[in-house]
């Protein structure tokens, strides 16, 4: 029995360790695993405990195996951690602006926080979708996923993880409206300079300029949600 509940707990311990990756952006969602092997290896560990922690994972919707092709990290990995439909199921239909009055709080405080703790990688990736924004507003599709990279490196880089699942969560909740507003005219080229703003901040390690282009771009955002069309 003891033996049992040890294994059991080493696998527990990798299932997290792995999680944890995936958490703070070490491995991001489309990307591959390292091989069972290498992480055996990396863990201490057996490739049958590698092996059950990976299963666990995919049970919950965060990992994919295919025999030949590799264990990648699902593109709605993050989901099931909060899943929309199961918030909306317990408060009810949810306020776009009280959702992004949430957002606007939390987005507010990651972004001051990326600024005092964004690694170097940080700042690259948040520059990567920036500049991935400037070059796709004739395409809204695009343009959507780029600002959503954008608004996740932000919030990874903040170096809080339940922060950056209730902003990964608010987001979802309100996926349709942020979609209605990239419609507008204009919209996606006069938003950019306040992204812009936000990555300079962090860039120069400024929270106070940081958490002011924040603030400027939530307000941004208000305006846009109280000015466009009712659905």
């Amino acid at each position: 029995m003891r033996s049992q509940l040890a294994a059991t707990t080493l696998v527990d311990d990798v299932t997290e360790e792995i999680r944890r990756m995936i958490l703070t952006g070490e491995i991001n969602p489309g990307e591959f695993l390292p091989t069972r092997k290498e992480l055996a290896a990396q863990f201490g560990v057996g490739l049958s405990t590698v092996q059950e922690a990976i299963q666990a994972l995919s049970a919950v919707g965060m990992l994919e195996s295919r025999p030949g092709k590799g264990t990648w990290v699902r593109e709605d990995a993050l989901d099931g951690l909060f899943h929309p439909e199961a918030v909306r199921a317990r408060l009810g239909e949810l306020n776009a602006e009280k959702v992004y009055e949430a957002r606007g709080v939390i987005e507010i405080a990651l972004t001051e926080m990326a600024a005092e703790r964004a690694t170097g990688e940080d700042v690259e990736r948040i520059w990567v979708a920036l500049q991935e924004m400037e070059s796709c507003v004739d395409d809204n599709q695009a343009f959507l996923n780029a600002d959503l990279d954008f608004h996740l490196a932000v919030a990874r880089a903040g170096k809080n993880e339940l922060l950056e699942q209730f902003y990964h969560l608010s987001r979802r909740l309100v996926a349709t409206v942020i979609s209605e507003i990239l419609k507008l005219p204009g919209v996606k080229r006069d938003s950019i300079p306040y992204q812009r703003a936000i990555i300079e901040a962090i860039a120069e390690r400024d929270p106070q300029q940081a958490r002011r282009a924040a603030v400027e771009h939530m307000a941004y955002v208000d305006r846009l949600l109280n000015t466009r069309e009712p659905s």
